[in-house]
């Protein structure tokens, strides 16, 4: 029966059990009565039968049993880290085994720096071909969208891997039948045009026209990402397509795409005044760029495009019209730290 009614700690029962063997040794009767039991007192009575008779008390049948039920178990790794390791030390083998043995894990997501990440987005950043097709047998979502609205596909282009990138679309399109999220062309369209894929943005419209008119997961228009990335060429075939010139986006950063092709994007600044976007459209959005036309958004980036500012101007903007703070595009230039920005602007008035 065991004299504890708690749940003892295991170091102050081998400490009971250091202390026990000192007195029955020195002869402590009510020692001795509770070793009589199970043991006949004498001196050769051990700390292997102190730590017995404490086993006993605490209702075990041996010190074994009650020092593996009381250890803390050692942390085993979880099948989900042992995965994520084993793909950040490139064993690419151990890995594909691990999906095999446990396609299980194919759907537990980790925490990272950035959010969430999937096993499939991790292993396509990574260019590990023969994991993601792995995973994608085990039944990962091929299309799962991170925390920042970005499938696993997006991850191999940005980091070039072609084959995987060119994996993923076709395991995409052959998933969805020709539905959303990609419609049957692999990538859906505003990612297309975000990643300069002129060849499904083609594919995209020639599906569907109305295609032109589809937004991003910030509420994008199909012109704000190449406008912005200076994909001169699918901006154009989009606009001769039916994009809107003047469409806002609507979720996170506003304005149109003139502004944010304004931040470096000088071919497509070209392009899109040449096709009658206005140079001295507002950024509708309120918050940080309230107020901005795309002559103050230039004047924010640390790029200092002056040739943007240049066709800007050039175009009509009107370097005196104020933001939603009462600040022009010099003030904004000056509040920066853009220098050069405000030391053109700044000549301006000369």
């Amino acid at each position: 029966m065991s004299q504890s009614v708690n749940r003892p700690d295991l170091r102050q029962l081998r400490i009971q059990a250091k202390e026990l063997l000192r007195a029955v040794r020195a002869g402590d009767p009510a020692a001795v009565a509770r070793v009589v039991p199970y043991f006949a007192s004498s001196p050769s009575f051990t700390l292997v039968n102190a730590q017995l008779v404490i086993a006993r008390e605490n209702g075990h049948e041996s010190w074994a049993r009650l020092a593996a039920e009381l250890e803390p178990a050692k942390e085993t790794k979880s099948l989900r880290d042992q995965f994520f390791d084993l793909l950040e030390a490139g064993d690419e083998g151990r890995t594909v085994q691990l999906i095999k043995d446990h396609p299980e894990v194919a759907g537990m997501w980790r925490r990272g720096e950035y959010g969430w990440v999937s096993p499939l987005h991790r292993a396509a950043g990574l260019g590990k071909l023969a994991t993601v097709r792995q995973l994608v047998e085990a039944g990962a979502e091929i299309y799962a969208v991170n925390q920042s609205g970005y499938p696993p596909v997006s991850d191999a282009v940005d980091g070039r891997h072609t084959e995987v990138a060119e994996y993923l679309m076709q395991a995409s399109a052959a998933s969805d039948h020709g539905h959303p999220p990609t419609y049957g062309c692999g990538i859906d369209m505003v990612l297309a045009t975000r990643m300069g894929m002129l060849d499904r943005v083609r594919m995209h419209v020639e599906r569907d026209p109305f295609a032109v008119y589809r937004r991003g997961c910030i509420g994008e228009s199909v012109l704000h990402w190449p406008a912005h990335n200076g994909y001169v060429e699918i901006v154009r075939f989009l606009l001769d397509h039916g994009a809107q010139i003047e469409a806002d986006e609507i979720g996170l950063y506003g304005g149109k795409p003139l502004h944010w092709a304004s931040e470096h994007a000088p071919a497509c600044v070209a392009l899109l005044l040449e096709r009658g976007a206005n140079p001295n459209s507002r950024n509708l959005m309120p918050g940080e760029f309230e107020g901005f036309t795309p002559l103050h958004m230039m004047a924010s980036q640390r790029n200092q495009c002056i040739e943007c500012a240049e066709l800007l101007l050039a175009a009509g903007a009107d370097p005196t019209l104020r933001d939603a703070k009462g600040a022009t595009a010099l003030d904004v230039a000056k509040e920066r730290g853009r220098d050069q920005t405000a030391a053109f602007l700044a000549n301006l008035r000369r």
